[in-house]
């Protein structure tokens, strides 16, 4: 299973596991309202002062709880891989506070499925790829070095579903004439590429930076409340 809780959200979780039980019911209230209409600045500016801490300590925190709620989501986790996990993650962690979590998770479960199906309608995502090198046999017409082909194939497709827990639906073998009623309009798509060695190197290159710049904290911290 991949991994639930990282060590930064781990961090800012047992924050929130130092408080009384109050305080985590409703800090999960804001995580919904987060994603609801995204941060509410006043309520987490009130809520750091009864706190005695800061603005970025009760962000962080609430920031770490949406996305425990959005990864319990993607992942369909039972109550027992929950608990499970939580318990590996959080040391800390006591039974109260792990059922106001799992209640919290379960309650919301459909409404966070809902809005990471409908965020993720319209855009592609990368499914498969075949490629295959393409050359020309050497000949003494040829007064300058060939340089060899690299054809791609890219399959795409806009269905949004959980890699964990669903599958793509396979097209449907069906004979039956279909009307404009019954007639879906398809989701997958196929893009055809070709390139040289020498750009398909510098694709390589610049795809490996951007993971790089993925692992930094500024991105993370970016992405950490949607993340996928």
């Amino acid at each position: 299973m991949a991994r639930l809780i990282r060590p930064e959200q781990a961090k800012q979780l047992r924050f929130l596991l130092d408080q009384p039980e109050e305080v985590l019911i409703e800090f999960c209230k804001l995580a919904i309202e987060y994603i609801n209409s995204g941060i509410n600045e006043k309520k987490c500016t009130v809520a750091a002062k009864k706190l005695s801490t800061t603005y970025e300590t009760v962000r962080g925190a609430l920031e770490a709880l949406v996305a425990l709620l959005i990864d319990s989501t993607k992942l369909a986790l039972s109550e027992r891989e929950f608990h499970a996990v939580v318990q590996a993650a959080l040391e800390t962690i006591n039974k109260k506070q792990t059922e106001i979590l799992w209640q919290f998770i379960t309650s919301k479960r459909t409404l966070v499925d809902n809005v990471l199906r409908a965020s993720c309608q319209d855009e592609l995502y990368f499914r498969d790829l075949e490629w295959r090198i393409e050359g020309r046999i050497a000949s003494r017409t040829i007064r300058s070095q060939a340089t060899p082909v690299i054809k791609m194939k890219f399959h795409l497709d806009t269905e949004c579903v959980s890699e964990y827990r669903d599958q793509l639906h396979p097209e449907p073998v069906d004979h039956a004439p279909e009307t404009e009623a019954t007639k879906q309009p398809p989701t997958r798509r196929e893009v055809l590429a070709e390139t040289d060695p020498a750009m398909l190197q510098h694709m390589i290159q610049v795809l490996e930076q951007a993971l790089l710049e993925a692992r930094t904290r500024r991105v993370r911290n970016y992405v950490k409340p949607t993340q996928s």
